[in-house]
């Protein structure tokens, strides 16, 4: 059967990071906007994420805590820290604008990414890179699995082993990152036509290039990206 796209809920979930982040006055949409719109939209993902400790009001408190940045420059923050650099000078240095600005040769392929990232840039409030990029490997990922359609728990899915932002979120407020990431892998097993090794592992490399590229950060957990494309 062929590909269908992007699962209606799921459209729903980016229209409510959308509002969310304009609602609490942030000037930009990042991925952990992104998951509390699917904790809030996501039908049974919005189940996983409750069961795990990860309500909308839990979550609230963390996206709080990382605006006007975002999560992902909240984790950059503390890897500064643990390098014994001083994070929150750093990124003083920064502001929105610059931490969603592309750096180096991006991908020539999907044709017109660069069209869609110029229409992302001019949404009020922007959708960040690092949303940009967990929503695009989302995709790639139902792709992979050779699913029907791209569902929230794709999102989910990526978003717990792809992404730092996220990952800081969750441990913002207690949630453990892989536990979630697991109850995401046991809750939705996928289709059954799973990838040899081989084209798994070459899919999962591609999907987490992607994602450094147009982010500039490295992913969290390739093996957990690997376990659910895997054969």
């Amino acid at each position: 059967m062929a590909f269908r796209g992007d699962d209606d809920q799921l459209r729903k979930i980016l229209v409510r990071a959308l509002h969310v982040a304009r609602d609490l006055g942030h000037p930009r949409v990042g991925s952990e906007h992104l998951l509390l719109a699917l904790s809030i939209d996501g039908g049974v993902a919005s189940e996983v994420l409750r069961e795990r400790g990860a309500s909308a009001e839990t979550l609230r408190v963390a996206v709080q805590a990382a605006a006007p940045l975002g999560a992902g420059a909240a984790a950059d923050r503390e890897l500064l820290r643990g390098l014994g650099v001083d994070g929150d000078h750093f990124l003083s240095l920064f502001d929105v604008a610059s931490i969603d600005r592309t750096v180096g040769r991006q991908p020539l392929l999907p044709l017109g990414a660069g069209r869609s990232r110029r229409r992302c840039a001019r949404l009020e409030p922007p959708l960040g890179l690092d949303a940009q990029a967990a929503y695009t490997a989302g995709l790639r990922l139902a792709v992979a699995r050779r699913e029907q359609s791209y569902r929230p728990e794709h999102l989910g899915q990526v978003l717990t082993s792809l992404d730092p932002g996220v990952a800081w979120t969750l441990a913002y407020v207690g949630v453990d990152r892989r536990s979630l990431f697991d109850a995401f892998a046991l809750a939705f097993p996928g289709a059954s036509a799973r990838l040899t090794t081989k084209a798994a592992r070459r899919c999962t490399r591609d999907l987490a290039r992607r994602y450094k590229a147009l982010v500039g950060r490295d992913v969290i957990d390739e093996s957990a990206i690997m376990s659910l494309i895997g054969g």
